[in-house]
């Protein structure tokens, strides 16, 4: 036998052995024999436990058996198993505790799946195995499919359908290549980004044409002959430049205000002129006056120095109006100002001298912290917490550093000395953290008053600047005062003086006027022409004339406003036009590039598409090809192989099992379990209808062999639990000729439990060693009620017939 040989088993309270067992395994065949619940089961489970980690068996009828591995008596149990390549040994091992399982080196995963499923057949397993396979769908993690892929190294196939599945569904597609959601999502917005442009184009384009046919219809209003197109409005501002029409425009409304001036001028130059009386008038105001300035006009004079000397930076009015109006409010303003400073003076003069009183008290007060934090000693904490430490080592009497006795100064015990010691130092030490606060809140406060006295130093004035400021306020208050007496006066003096000049004035116009309407028609007659009216007529009242001459003015004047709102309209009317083009430029630009985006991504789309349809054609022909070699491998190896195990053991069954593979394509070949007759004839129906009992039991059995030996080699064991249920003699003999030729030719090492006494023995005779490296062992469990289960082995070797030579 070639690979690895199982060599022996160790079990201790597993399920149902109680206590230690030892069972040696290194033989071709191993025979274990005994009664039912002896523990055969228990063993082969013990062997599946070590290697994989897990019994599949117990695992399907209930998933947490773990907690039944440790047999009900004990606390603890192990499973070893020692394994054998050549010379060299491999330990497989599981503790269990209550309740716990714990294992140690297993096989990997790979063959510990042939192990479970190629490799041991558990009793529980062989009724169950048809009705596996009978249900198994064609999904991946199936029996049935886990079969298919490793019998025909379909692994690369199958992955690749299964990477390839996802395309047939696009939901599928988008979760997997989240640039697909993407690119649909930038498809569909730029489809409706281009639909919403184009709308908006469309209405830009409605609005662009009655625009033009409006400005059309406004330079025909205005006389200009020149076409309105989109092609023709960049010549279009010069022709509605309203330059000349409002050069023409204001020269007829100064015209115009030019008449109305002479009109007013000729109506009151028709007011009686009242000559002699403005002349009485104007020497009484005169006299008034002149009387007015003797007697106030030297005290006015010096009252207006004072001030202006009071106020040097002040520009006084000089007529009396004014001066009288303004003196007075700058004045008092001076006076408040002065006062004010002057008080804010004394009030900074008196704060210096309580924060110098302040400054020196705390500075007194820091002095005093730091000459007492200076008779504190600096280390007195780290001192207290020495001698709190030493004074555990205070015993009795004799100091522990210097070994001097204390009594001998008489005063007392050294313990409380110590103690007293460090209460004092730890006390000290309390008042230098809180003299450390203290000293640095004096500390701030020396230091904020230092900067209150550097800001009133900068701010407070010596005694004579405050002197002088109170001599201008108290000069500024009687001005004031002087003003406010005088006011009536200096009233009156302006009055008087407003009055003479007005009565001049009067006088100087009156004497102008008798002149005015003498030239007022001859201005009249070269005003008409001027304007290109109708000129006077001789008997044409001058009111005629100016009525006449302002409404022709009128008429034209309203003439070039009109014309010149109708321009501006144009033009506002080209600018909205010119806009509008632009939005419409913009909007086709936008056009363009959510046009170029929806073609990019309608190609990126279409592309992705096209790859998707690719892959749908791969895993259709994957699937085309795993339906071929499915089929070819189900109706050439593996029906044949368990076709000729069956046969072997159930000779005289007209029925076959063998698996149906439907001959139509389909995505995922389905076979089943069927029965075929062996003249030929029509499939008949499933195993479980057509076969009894025990043929039953032989199908199942023989399928699990040629699954075993229908794919590759991974293990060459095979452990059979009890496979002989329902069997006549006919089925045992010609199983025990199968499994002699899977242990001498296929060079498998077989393990059999049996219950039945009379079969062990045949099949020990049967599966004797029959050449020099053969070799046979049996294994006999038997237990009691009071003692554990005990594990007898008997090794059988290769033995010459000598007697049948010497015959």
């Amino acid at each position: 036998m070639t690979g690895p040989r199982l060599k022996e088993l160790e079990v201790t309270n597993f399920r149902s052995i109680r206590g230690h067992v030892h069972a040696p395994l290194d033989a071709s065949v191993v025979l274990i024999h005994g009664e039912n619940g002896a523990g055969k089961t228990s063993l082969l489970s013990a062997i599946e436990l070590a290697l994989t980690g897990a019994v599949q068996s117990l695992q399907r009828a209930d998933p947490s058996y773990t907690v039944q591995l440790l047999h009900r008596s004990s606390t603890q149990g192990a499973v070893i198993l020692r394994t054998e390549i050549s010379d060299d040994e491999a330990v497989f091992d599981a503790v269990l505790d209550s309740g716990s399982l714990r294992t140690g080196r297993t096989l990997d995963a790979k063959r510990a799946s042939f192990f479970s499923e190629r490799a041991y057949l558990p009793q529980s397993l062989l009724g169950q195995l048809l009705q596996i396979y009978q249900d198994s769908n064609s999904e991946v993690g199936s029996p049935l499919a886990k079969f298919v892929s490793k019998l025909l190294s379909l692994d690369r196939l199958d992955a690749l359908e299964a990477g390839l599945r996802p395309l047939a569904d696009l939901r599928n597609v988008r979760k997997l290549a989240p640039g697909w959601s993407g690119l649909e999502t930038k498809r569909t917005s730029a489809e409706r980004l281009v639909n919403d442009q184009r709308r908006i184009r469309k209405e830009i384009a409605e609005r662009l044409g009655t625009d033009i046919q409006r400005l059309q219809g406004l330079c025909a209003t205005l006389g200009l002959e020149h076409p309105v197109t989109e092609v023709t409005l960049e010549a279009l501002p010069r022709a509605l430049d309203p330059s000349d029409d409002v050069k023409l425009l204001d020269h007829l409304e100064d015209r115009s205000r030019e008449l109305r001036a002479l009109r007013r001028e000729v109506e009151g130059a028709r007011i009686s002129t009242g000559t002699d009386v403005i002349q009485s008038e104007n020497s009484a105001a005169a006299e008034d006056y002149v009387a007015w300035q003797r007697e106030h006009g030297p005290a006015i004079a010096e009252l207006r120095a004072r001030v202006e000397a009071l106020l040097p930076n002040v520009v006084l009015s000089s007529d009396l109006a004014g001066f009288v109006d303004d003196a007075p409010t700058r004045v008092l303003a001076a006076a408040m100002e002065a006062a004010s400073r002057a008080t804010s003076a004394r009030a900074d003069a008196a704060r210096l001298i309580v924060v110098e009183g302040q400054r020196e008290a705390s500075v007194r007060q820091r002095d005093a912290i730091d000459k007492e934090i200076a008779a504190i000693p600096g280390d007195a904490s780290g001192l207290a917490t020495a001698l709190a430490e030493l004074s555990a080592f205070v015993r009795d009497e004799t100091c522990p550093v210097c070994d001097r006795d204390y009594a001998e100064n008489g005063r007392g015990r050294l313990a409380e000395h110590v103690h007293a010691k460090v209460r004092r130092l730890s006390g000290a030490a309390e008042r230098l953290l809180a003299l450390g606060g203290s000293r640095a809140e004096a500390q701030a406060l020396v230091e904020s008053l230092d900067r209150q006295l550097e800001t009133l130093r900068a701010t407070v004035i010596d005694s004579r600047a405050l002197a002088e400021l109170d001599r201008r306020s108290a000069a500024l208050e009687a001005a004031a005062k002087a003003l406010q007496s005088a006011t009536a006066t200096l009233r009156e003096g302006a009055r008087l003086l407003a009055l003479d000049v007005e009565i001049r004035r009067a006088a100087s116009a009156a004497q102008v006027r008798d002149a005015t309407l003498l030239a007022a028609r001859e201005n009249l007659q070269a005003f008409v022409a001027s304007v290109n009216a109708e000129p006077l007529a001789e008997a044409e009242s001058l009111s005629d004339a100016f009525g006449r001459i302002q409404a022709s003015l009128q008429v034209e004047i309203e003439r070039l406003r009109a014309r010149l709102s109708t321009r501006r309209e144009a033009t506002a009317l080209l600018a909205i036009v010119r806009e509008t083009i632009g939005r419409r430029e913009v909007v086709d630009r936008s056009i363009e590039a959510d046009s170029k985006m929806l073609r990019e991504a309608a190609t990126v789309l279409k592309q992705a598409q096209a790859v998707r349809e690719q892959g749908l054609a791969i895993r259709n022909a994957v699937d085309g090809v795993r339906s071929t070699i499915i089929r070819r491998e189900f109706n050439d190896r593996l029906n044949r192989v368990w076709r000729d195990l069956f046969v072997r053991l159930a000779p005289t069954e007209p029925f076959v099992p063998a698996f149906s593979i439907p001959e139509a394509s389909t995505q995922r070949l389905q076979p089943k379990l069927v029965t075929q007759h062996r003249s030929g004839g029509d499939v008949g129906g499933t195993p479980g209808a057509m076969l009894s009992a025990g043929n039953l039991n032989t199908a199942a059995l023989t399928l699990f062999i040629a699954l075993h030996l229908s794919v590759p080699r991974e293990l060459p064991w095979l452990i059979l639990d009890d496979p002989v249920q329902s069997m006549d003699d006919v089925h045992i003999a010609n199983l025990a000729a199968l499994l002699r030729t899977l242990s001498k030719e296929h060079g498998r090492q077989v393990i059999v439990a049996v219950h039945d006494r009379q079969l062990f023995e045949y099949l020990r005779l049967e599966l004797s060693p029959a050449f020099p490296d053969d070799s046979l062992l049996t294994l006999e469990l038997s237990r009691g009620v009071r003692r554990g289960t005990l594990c007898e082995h008997r090794r059988y070797h290769f033995q010459d017939e000598t007697t049948l030579l010497v015959a």
